[in-house]
């Protein structure tokens, strides 16, 4: 048999090769000295095991970035150690997630968690404690804005028990504040902003509210007339209210996901002849319609006339900030 401190045997190396990265991943840093005691082998075959490690991965071939160890090369020069600095999943290894993956996905939660009915929960604190220790690394430290959203409960209140609602509406890009009377339907998260979506008595259709823009909310006993289905059987997300501007809006292909967030009337196929998309939508302020046109691709006022000569008056004006007295 050979010599244990010359191991020669393909099976001995393959079967030293299974225990030593677990080994070394259980010990964290050790001496090359201490692994060779622990093996049996001379110091040299334990620097060049670990050097061969360098170049191995979970499969034989060619390996894509990230799937190879890794060594501190400076800990086995200088302190004659072995530090495994990059682990890949063998075997039975569960995948874990890196400490920037938890750390977006725990943000994402102290989002939701605003909503007092989620927040509260014992499963939201347990799922966070999971996210914050369970990773394979610390997490970043985030930094999520935390606004206080005091119209959750009475909201949630009047969904379930159906029942209006009166609260004070300031409208995007102004201070124009109107009071409404609507019957709420659901409450939706859109990025990082609550949204009510209710039936609107002032406007007689389906309409979308930011939570942050409402104040003087009461709970009124009028019941609703009005519940989901509202929402979920309309033949559009979003419904014109009578002296509202409906534009048709011309734009790139690619950009409807975008489109699709100004909850428009109806979208037509692909022209051919000009490569957009066009879609309908009810505009109930500019402020609207110039968030639009700066948020998605190829954007642009096909109809109605009197839109299109506003759109160019803002563009007009804008360009006139950006020219100096002698153009």
């Amino acid at each position: 048999m050979a010599d244990r401190n010359s191991p020669q045997v393909a099976l001995d190396k393959l079967t030293f090769l299974i225990a030593f990265v677990p080994y070394l991943t259980h010990q964290g840093r050790v001496s090359v000295a201490e692994a060779a005691a622990h093996f049996g082998y001379d110091e040299d075959f334990i620097r060049r095991s670990a050097l061969a490690l360098t170049v191995t991965g979970v499969a034989a071939g060619s390996l894509p970035d990230g799937e190879l160890f890794d060594i501190d090369f400076d800990a086995l020069e200088h302190d004659d150690e072995i530090v495994l600095v990059t682990r890949i999943a063998i075997e039975d290894e569960v995948p874990r997630l890196s400490g920037r993956e938890a750390a977006a996905l725990i943000a994402g939660l102290h989002l939701l968690g605003r909503d007092p009915a989620i927040g509260a929960s014992a499963e939201y604190a347990s799922l966070l404690d999971k996210l914050r220790h369970g990773a394979a690394a610390d997490p970043m430290p985030t930094a999520v804005m935390s606004t206080e959203v005091a119209n959750f409960a009475p909201l949630r209140t009047a969904i379930e028990e159906r029942r209006r609602v009166a609260f004070d509406y300031r409208g995007a890009g102004s201070d124009r504040i109107e009071r409404r009377e609507v019957e709420p339907l659901r409450i939706e998260s859109i990025d990082a902003t609550y949204h009510l979506r209710a039936w609107c008595l002032l406007r007689g259709a389906l309409r979308t509210f930011r939570l942050d823009r409402i104040s003087g909310l009461e709970l009124l006993t009028t019941p609703s007339a009005h519940d989901v289905t509202a929402i979920d059987d309309a033949a559009s997300a979003f419904i014109a209210g009578p002296g509202e501007t409906i534009v048709t809006i011309g734009f790139d292909p690619d950009a409807e996901p975008l489109a699709l967030a100004y909850r428009p009337i109806e979208i037509d196929d692909t022209d051919p002849d000009t490569g957009q998309r066009r879609m309908r939508v009810a505009i109930t302020a500019p402020s609207t319609l110039q968030r639009l046109l700066s948020e998605i691709p190829g954007a642009v006022v096909l109809d109605p006339a009197e839109v299109r000569h506003a759109v160019r008056d803002w563009a007009t004006a804008a360009l006139g900030r950006y020219e100096g007295p002698d153009h």
